[in-house]
């Protein structure tokens, strides 16, 4: 794991990403949209795709960007 996290500024779809669940789950700076079952972030749509476990016990989940 790079020490200093990247950001990025642009996605495309395919792309992926890691987020923390309980980011998710207050939808700190991420909206869901129950009708089309996506999240909306960074002015993209992303669905989750798997989940994984972090040193510490943290759960993350994996995003796939669709649009």
């Amino acid at each position: 794991m790079h020490p200093f996290p990247v950001v990025r500024t642009s996605w495309k779809p395919g792309d992926t990403r890691e987020v923390e669940a309980g980011r998710i789950e207050r939808q700190t700076n991420i909206e869901y949209d129950s009708y089309r079952r996506v999240y909306i972030a960074d002015g993209h749509e992303w669905i989750i795709v798997g989940q994984i476990a972090r040193e510490g016990g943290k759960k993350f989940y994996i995003l796939e960007c669709t649009e």
